[in-house]
């Protein structure tokens, strides 16, 4: 049995130094003890003999085997090493062994340290179990001894006992070191079987003491296929498992990236990238980790939920799903359907570990409070609470259509505030400890990366056309340009050339009347329908900066014109950005200009305070023929025979 060859992605800084210094102390060990064994071989009677047996060992040693499921190889020369030791002593097999373990090492090309390592580990195995046959024995073994087996049984029983526990322990230390995971659990996995084949060599070195304490060495020639005929059943047996286990790897990689790609899929539409899910997995299960979960199927399941936890958004409508603001009642009892119709359809999929309770758990409240179940402390599975504390972060330092990112400290804020109430507070502490060394996540798959990317660009895609000028009617200006410029408005639209800034001039002045200390923003539709593109305001932003144009389906009045739906007192900084935080626009109330069907435009109207439903209804009302208008003058919908007669604009204060 031979070290890795590498450490792996899951080592540490801590386990690589724990590993490095493991590593120098077995070899130091391993080193004394061929430097004792090779002294001892200056003083041996008959090398001839003893240099056969270990030619045999090495050469038979080329016969190893590959253990299933970790970076182990076992060599077939235990037989001849133990046959070595039981003839002549410790020293031969201490020193064969040693150049076997080097020789094997250096043809798979490993490092100096683990050749070493490779080489002083079973040195050092054959030597304590050899020291151990000699104490059980009671005198050092030679070639002139006669053997039988009432007197070599027990002592090779021994020798292979602790020959075997000394090599597979210092190997699943080392190898629990460079992997990850509890020595023992190890072991016991992948190293005990070991000892069938541990327990067939030493009948075999039984047998061929036997045969050379009494026909001589050459009976070597007519024992030698038996190891032979072993080696070939023990590889016909590792090669079905390893053939086995890289069936079960290729099924598991395509199980999960096909859920990866069904999840992003799924949460494409709700605006949220396949970067997002691949953080909530990678975050989820390292979580898992850190908080003792160590079970295979219960971390596969929380790999498998983070992926799969929305899957009943696709019973959503995406109006609800990426409305900005807060729900209406009945939008929300829609959106906590999402739960339970995800984890019904996954009821459908045979999973081989618990994905459907943490997926049916994942919006369950610490303190009970929560959905669907009302479940409370502990009767929520342990990947569900995981799942929610890691989704909220990850959702709130994320981008979404309808709010930009926030920052790490204030979404931890919102976590830690929900410490004890939603979430539990273990998950929280343990999470606040390992956010720290959570590094970059990077896109497990580039091309669904990608796929997702050119998505959301497709959605947001503007049109190669300049940005229209935005007017603004609250710059002072003197009486008389004042007057000028709304004549000239006038001007225009009597003669049917008007522009989009004339009408929206001339309505703002009845708006304003409406509810003066509210600004307005008319937005149209730009020629590929692909954003909303701002073309005059009753006051520029708060900071100065010119009105953003906005992809449909994104912030506020992005979202009416996707949707066609009127937004009441939503927060307006979500259309006017980060700048209009420190300005008095804090409510907005976006109302969608639909003529004959056409989306034309939408009309925002920005207010310190939250404006009160018979405004919204004013507005509402007079859309359709503000549309009709708006839609005129903007080319976007062609005069038709009925819209001879221009609509009255007028708003009325009250009804």
């Amino acid at each position: 049995m031979s070290l890795p060859v590498a450490a792996t992605a899951a080592e540490t800084p801590h386990t690589a130094r724990v590993l490095s210094r493991y590593v120098a102390a077995v070899t130091a060990l391993g080193l004394f003890a061929i430097a004792q064994a090779a002294t001892a071989l200056f003083s041996m009677p008959r090398p001839a003999e003893w240099l056969l047996f270990s030619v045999l060992a090495i050469g038979f040693g080329r016969l190893s085997l590959r253990l299933p499921g970790v970076p182990v190889h076992a060599s077939m020369s235990d037989t001849f090493l133990m046959t070595s030791a039981m003839l002549f002593g410790p020293a031969p097999a201490t020193v064969a062994m040693a150049a076997d373990g080097f020789i094997l090492s250096w043809r798979r090309g490993h490092t100096a340290d683990r050749m070493l390592f490779n080489a002083a580990n079973p040195a050092l195995s054959v030597w304590l179990g050899a020291q151990a046959l000699v104490a059980v024995l009671g005198h050092r073994p030679g070639p002139s001894d006669t053997l039988s087996i009432d007197t070599v049984v027990a002592p090779l029983a021994v020798m292979a006992t602790v020959y075997f526990l000394v090599h597979s322990g210092l190997t699943a230390t080392a190898a629990a070191l460079e992997r990850g995971g509890n020595p023992f659990d190890l072991w016991r996995k992948h190293f005990a079987p070991l000892g069938v084949s541990i327990a067939a060599s030493a009948s075999a070195a039984l047998v061929f003491a036997l045969l050379a304490g009494h026909l001589g060495a050459l009976a070597l020639a007519v024992a030698a296929p038996l190891v032979i005929v072993v080696y070939l059943g023990l590889h016909s047996r590792f090669g079905r498992l390893a053939d086995a286990e890289r069936h079960v790897k290729q099924v598991d990689r395509l199980y999960m990236s096909t859920i990866q790609a069904l999840s992003s899929a799924i949460d494409a539409k709700d605006g949220v990238t396949s970067s997002h899910i691949r953080r909530v997995q990678t975050y989820s299960v390292a979580l898992a980790r850190a908080l003792g979960v160590a079970g295979a199927d219960e971390l596969k399941a929380i790999e498998a939920a983070a992926l799969l936890h929305d899957t009943g958004k696709l019973a959503v409508p995406e109006h609800i799903l990426n409305k900005p603001g807060k729900l209406t009642a009945a939008e929300f009892e829609a959106m906590k359907l999402h739960v339970d119709v995800g984890a019904d359809i996954l009821s459908s999929i045979e999973f081989p570990y618990p994905v459907v309770p943490i997926v049916r758990a994942h919006h369950e409240s610490w303190d009970g409070t929560g959905y669907p179940r009302g479940l409370k402390g502990d009767d929520i599975p342990i990947g569900a609470r995981i799942l929610s504390v890691v989704d909220c972060y990850d959702a709130l330092t994320s981008d979404r259509p309808y709010r930009p990112a926030m920052t790490q400290e204030q979404a931890m804020a919102i976590v830690l505030e929900r410490r004890g109430s939603m979430y539990d507070p273990r998950v929280v502490d343990t999470f606040v400890e390992l956010l720290p060394s959570l590094g970059k996540v990077i896109e497990a798959e580039p091309t669904l990366g990608r796929a997702m990317h050119k998505l959301a660009a497709a959605r947001v895609a503007a049109p190669a056309s300049t940005e229209p000028t935005v007017t603004a009617a609250a710059t002072p200006a003197p009486a008389r340009v004042a007057s000028q410029a709304a004549l000239d408005s006038v001007t225009r639209l009597v003669s049917g050339a008007a522009r989009v800034q004339d009408v929206a001039s001339l309505v703002a002045v009845d708006l304003k009347a409406l509810t003066p200390t509210t600004e307005f923003v008319f937005y149209v539709t730009s020629p590929g329908a692909e954003r909303i593109v701002p073309e005059f305001a009753t006051r520029p932003r708060p900071d100065g900066a010119p009105y953003d144009a906005i992809p449909l389906g994104e912030r506020v009045s992005g979202w009416v014109a996707a949707n066609r739906q009127q937004i009441l007192n939503s927060d307006a900084r979500l259309d006017l950005g980060p700048g209009a935080t420190a300005g008095p626009l804090r409510y907005c109330v976006a109302t969608p200009l639909v003529d004959d069907g056409q989306m034309v435009g939408v009309l925002a109207a920005y207010a310190e305070s939250p404006l009160p439903a018979e405004i919204a209804h004013q507005l509402a009302l007079v859309a359709p023929r503000l549309a009709v208008v708006i839609g005129q003058a903007a080319g976007t919908t062609r005069p038709a025979k009925a819209r001879v007669a221009r609509p009255e604009l007028r708003v009325a204060a009250s009804r």
